[in-house]
């Protein structure tokens, strides 16, 4: 007999094989299986808008190079302002930045930090922290910034009060270490960049 197809082989015995399980045809996932994808895409997918929504909300109501603020209540915005008047006449140092000696960053930096408020360690990198206010809308702790070298913003200062334009801050000056100063003052008045809100 000849043999002229696989099915003619398969009659005379001449041809056999043997299915093997799981290779061609996956294994159906069972039903909890399934639930179990379901929940995973829903994750996922819930996740995903979460996200756009926060990308969305931080693009509309801040500037693409601030960072958010910080939120903290009224009682917390006046113990900043005590912790800060604890250091009055705090001795100036270069890159200091404890009661021991402060330069203006080091001592903006520290004060915060005794409420778990991080900050960026130069004046410059904290002028792009939270969101730039008009001077006259100035309040207690805010942060106040100057250009005083003539090559951006090189001092800063904590708000203490805003009366009628005139803002009073505190500060690590390179002259009287921690001290109280005003925008009153021509040499502030005239060095002065803008405020930033980074409590709220």
């Amino acid at each position: 007999m000849i043999i002229t197809s696989k099915n003619d082989a398969v009659k005379i015995g001449a041809y056999s094989f043997t299915e093997k399980q799981g290779l061609d045809k996956p294994a159906k996932p069972t039903k909890k299986e399934l639930k179990a994808i379901e929940k995973a895409k829903k994750i996922a997918f819930n996740d995903s808008v979460e996200k756009s929504k926060i990308k969305v909300v931080v693009e509309e109501e801040t500037p693409q190079d601030f960072t958010p603020t910080f939120e903290v209540s009224d009682y917390i915005k006046t113990q900043i302002l005590n912790v800060a008047a604890e250091n009055l006449g705090s001795p100036y140092r270069g890159g200091g930045s404890t009661p021991a000696g402060f330069d203006c960053s080091g001592f903006v930096n520290y004060t915060m930090s005794q409420f778990d408020i991080e900050l960026p360690r130069s004046s410059a990198e904290m002028s792009h922290v939270g969101k730039r206010i008009l001077k006259s809308e100035a309040k207690a702790g805010d942060l106040i910034f100057f250009n005083t070298s003539g090559g951006g913003v090189s001092h800063v200062g904590i708000v203490t009060e805003n009366s009628e334009g005139i803002i009073k801050f505190i500060h690590s000056s390179t002259s009287s270490g921690v001290i109280y100063s005003s925008t009153s003052e021509n040499y502030y008045a005239r060095t002065f960049v803008g405020v930033n809100r980074i409590l709220e």
